[in-house]
């Protein structure tokens, strides 16, 4: 459960799925110091803190300071996601004195994406991929974000309802829903494009619902090399490329991962763009009964915690 040469955000995600994994949906601080003792030195605790060692106890035993550093470390990790979740049951974990709490039954958002970020991959039982179900939440989010979750559609292939499952006439019925734009451009290769790069788009309407609105397109990345992908969608170059005619304000780029960044990468995925992370996604999202989301969400969870998850955080 505890391994320091982890990153701090790698660490706090291992010690949430160790209480979702616990048959008593708790894990003790005393259980972490320990595990913490047999893992490194003092010396090494202390190494990792960048502060002097403390040495010896009068009574000759190692001085508990610098693992309880660590563990405060953490706890404020915990404490900040709890913060950014919204602190309105949407954040399953609840921190205490003695250690940390699963709370099963708040929205499934947070602990979904907890477990993709752990490396649990298994479709859901009706086939559905865990990339699927994140373009969903993301979408449904996304929608949230700018105040409805029914402007807003997966784009990214394969495609459902709404939207057709060819890209030209995915582009046609898009621009139909949005009523800007004139449908999809002709280009050579055309026939092979599924999204081509476009996961999520959302968007503010107006009553009137003329043109000249918000409108967000978003890419997702959920395995290991979702870094490489932070930046890859411009929408502006998206629209060129693929749209007769333009919309009437660029969409705004976002960029939607299940895991929960770090203060650093955080601001430097989310420059130019809007960064929607674990966090982020699972205050926004509010249930959806759009194809069943939430109760599949819950389906997916039940089954990867019976199974076990195969962690891969590297």
């Amino acid at each position: 459960m505890v391994d320091p040469s982890l990153a701090e955000e790698d660490t706090v995600d291992l010690l949430e799925w160790a209480c979702m994994a616990d048959p008593e949906g708790f894990v003790a601080w005393t259980d972490i110091i320990g595990q913490l003792r047999s893992a490194m030195s003092e010396d090494e605790a202390t190494e990792t803190l960048q502060e002097p060692a403390n040495g010896i106890t009068a009574e000759g035993e190692r001085s508990m300071e610098p693992y309880e550093t660590i563990l405060n470390n953490w706890e404020e990790v915990l404490t900040y996601r709890a913060k950014a979740c919204g602190l309105d049951m949407r954040y399953p974990f609840f921190v205490t004195k003695e250690g940390i709490e699963f709370r099963d039954g708040v929205s499934p958002a947070y602990a979904f994406q907890l477990l993709v970020s752990l490396g649990s991959n298994d479709a859901h039982h009706d086939g559905t991929s865990v990339y699927k179900l994140f373009e969903e939440l993301s979408a449904s989010a996304a929608g949230q974000y700018l105040g409805s979750g029914n402007m807003a559609v997966v784009f990214g292939w394969p495609r459902r309802h709404p939207l057709s499952t060819g890209f030209r006439d995915a582009v046609r019925d898009l621009v139909g829903l949005l009523r800007e734009g004139e449908g999809c451009k002709d280009r050579e290769g055309l026939h092979q494009l599924k999204d081509d790069g476009l996961d999520i788009v959302a968007w503010r309407e107006f009553p009137d619902r003329r043109a000249s609105k918000l409108i967000l397109f978003g890419q997702c990345a959920t395995g290991r090399r979702w870094k490489e992908k932070a930046h890859e969608l411009r929408p502006d170059v998206w629209c060129k490329n693929n749209l007769i005619g333009t919309f009437a304000v660029d969409p705004v780029p976002a960029f939607f991962v299940p895991r929960a960044l770090s203060e650093k990468d955080a601001d430097h995925y989310g420059k130019n763009q809007i960064l929607l992370d674990r966090c982020r996604i699972s205050a926004l999202y509010s249930g959806s009964s759009v194809d069943g989301l939430d109760e599949r969400l819950r389906e997916w969870i039940a089954a990867a915690r019976d199974r076990g998850v195969d962690i891969d955080v590297k």
